[in-house]
C-alpha cells in the first residue's frame, strides 16, 4: 500500500517536471500579452494627449495673414541712369581779340540773343572804314567811265573791270561787317551760364571756348537696357525714375529716344528720356534708377516671396482656414522685387500666412 502511494506521487513529479516548460512558456505568453496591451493602451492615451497639446498650442500662435485677391502685377526692370542736361553748349570765339567786357555772370540764366562777351573791335571797325572809303572811290569811277562808255570814249572792258572791283569791295565790306558783329559774343540759345572761360584782358583765339550754358529746364536721362529687354521697351512711352540724391524723389520720364545700335559689345541700348526741372534741383551728373514695365497682368495673385517654403522640388505655403494652418502646394509666375505671381494653387479669399 504505502509502494503503490510512492510510485503516485513519483508519477506526478515526473509529469509536473516534464510539462513545466510549457507552463512557463504559457505564464511568459499570458504575461507578455497582458503588458504589450497595456502598453498600446498607453500609447494612444499618449499620442492623444499630444496631439491635443499640438492642437492647443498652434491655435496659441499668432500669425499675419495676407488676403488672396486679384490684382495688377507689373513685371518691371530696375535700371541704373544717368542724368546730363538737355542741351550742353560750349560758345566758342569766331574771331580773335582782347577781352573788354562781360556783361553776363555765370550762374545767371540768359536768354537766346543777350551779350556775354564782347572783344576789342578797334581793328575790325578800321578795316571796314577802309573798304568803305575805297567802294566809295570805285563806285565814282564806276559812274565816271560809265559816261564815257555811252559817249563811246571808254571801252566797255575798263566798265566791267570797274564793275568786278566793286562786287569785290562789296563782298569785303560785307565779311569785314560780319567779323565786327562778332566781336559781340551772344548766347545761341536760353538757358544757365554755367561757365565764363574769359577774363578781362585775356586775348581770345578762334575757337577758343568763351562760355558754357546748360538747358536744365527739362533734363536727359540716359539708361542703358541690355539686349534681352529691347524689345520691352520699343512702345515705351514713359517710365518711373527715382533720384536718389534727392531723397529718392519719385519723376516721371518721357521716351525722347531709343539707340538702334549698341554702345557697346556688351550689347546694351541707349534709352534717352526727358524729365521737367521746374525748380532746377535735377542736376547733371546725378544718378538715378529706371523702373520700366514690360509686361502687366491685370488679374493675377501676388504674395511676397518670403512666404514660400521650398523643400526639395515642391512649392508650398500654408493657408489659415478655420484657425488651422493648412498645407497648399503652389506654381509660380514672375517674380518682381519681393513679390512673386502664383499662377496655380490659390483661390480668392484664401488667407495665406506670411509671418
Amino acid at each position: 500500500m504505502s509502494r503503490a502511494k510512492s510510485y503516485t506521487k513519483i508519477k506526478i513529479l515526473r509529469l509536473t517536471w516534464a510539462y513545466f516548460p510549457w507552463l512557463m512558456v504559457m505564464l511568459f505568453l499570458i504575461l507578455s500579452g497582458s503588458t504589450g496591451i497595456m502598453l498600446a493602451s498607453k500609447k494612444e492615451r499618449l499620442d492623444k494627449e499630444k496631439k491635443n497639446a499640438l492642437k492647443e498650442g498652434a491655435q496659441a500662435v499668432k500669425v499675419v495673414t495676407l488676403l488672396v485677391e486679384p490684382t495688377e502685377f507689373k513685371d518691371r526692370i530696375n535700371l541704373p541712369a544717368e542724368i546730363k542736361s538737355f542741351e550742353d553748349l560750349w560758345i566758342k570765339s569766331e574771331v580773335s581779340g582782347r577781352v573788354v567786357a562781360i556783361p553776363a555772370e555765370e550762374g545767371q540764366f540768359v536768354k537766346k540773343g543777350q551779350v556775354l562777351v564782347r572783344l576789342d573791335n578797334r581793328d575790325y571797325q578800321l578795316r571796314i572804314d577802309s573798304i568803305e572809303a575805297n567802294y566809295e572811290l570805285a563806285e565814282a569811277d564806276y559812274k565816271r567811265i560809265s559816261e564815257l562808255a555811252e559817249k563811246k570814249i571808254a571801252a566797255i572792258t575798263d566798265l566791267d573791270k570797274v564793275n568786278a572791283q566793286l562786287k569785290s569791295l562789296k563782298s569785303q565790306l560785307d565779311e569785314a561787317k560780319l567779323a565786327l558783329e562778332r566781336t559781340i559774343i551772344k548766347a545761341p540759345i536760353s538757358g544757365r551760364l554755367n561757365e565764363i572761360e574769359a577774363k578781362i584782358g585775356d586775348w581770345f583765339g578762334i575757337a577758343k571756348p568763351d562760355a558754357q550754358i546748360l538747358q536744365i529746364e527739362n533734363v536727359r536721362v540716359t539708361v542703358v537696357v541690355p539686349e534681352s529687354d529691347v524689345a520691352s521697351v520699343f512702345n515705351l512711352s514713359e517710365a518711373d525714375i527715382t533720384i536718389e540724391a534727392l531723397d529718392n524723389r519719385l519723376v516721371k520720364g518721357e521716351k525722347l529716344f531709343l539707340s538702334r545700335n549698341p554702345g557697346s559689345m556688351a550689347r546694351l541700348y541707349n534709352l534717352e528720356l526727358s524729365v521737367p526741372n521746374p525748380d532746377g534741383k535735377i542736376l547733371p551728373g546725378m544718378f538715378a534708377r529706371v523702373e520700366i514695365v514690360k509686361n502687366r497682368f491685370p488679374n493675377a495673385f501676388v504674395i511676397p516671396l518670403y512666404s514660400i517654403i521650398a523643400h526639395e522640388n515642391e512649392k508650398f505655403v500654408y493657408v489659415e482656414k478655420n484657425g488651422v494652418a493648412e498645407k497648399r502646394a503652389i506654381e509660380l509666375g514672375l517674380l518682381s522685387n519681393w513679390e512673386i505671381q502664383v499662377t496655380k494653387g490659390l483661390e480668392p479669399g484664401d488667407q495665406v500666412i506670411i509671418v
